[in-house]
């Protein structure tokens, strides 16, 4: 599962054309943070955390539902 998250993590974030920098920027997550949810790492990331790059990589309701799952 947390390889499913990672996936679909770094597909937003690439078609959204950001760095981990840039939407650790935009998100107010830490791009550590970011970095262990892409390569899977960080296995139980935050809700909190989780919603604020949603917003930050603009998602709509799918794709934010799609990534929480």
């Amino acid at each position: 599962m947390a390889d499913q998250f990672a996936t679909v993590m770094r597909r937003f974030r690439l078609r959204a054309g950001l760095t981990q920098d840039a939407l650790a920027q935009r998100s107010g997550v830490s791009v550590s943070t970011i970095r262990g949810m892409e390569t899977g790492k960080r296995r139980n990331p935050q809700l909190t955390s989780v919603r604020q790059l949603a917003a930050a990589l603009g998602l709509d309701d799918g794709e934010q539902d799609e990534l929480l799952r």
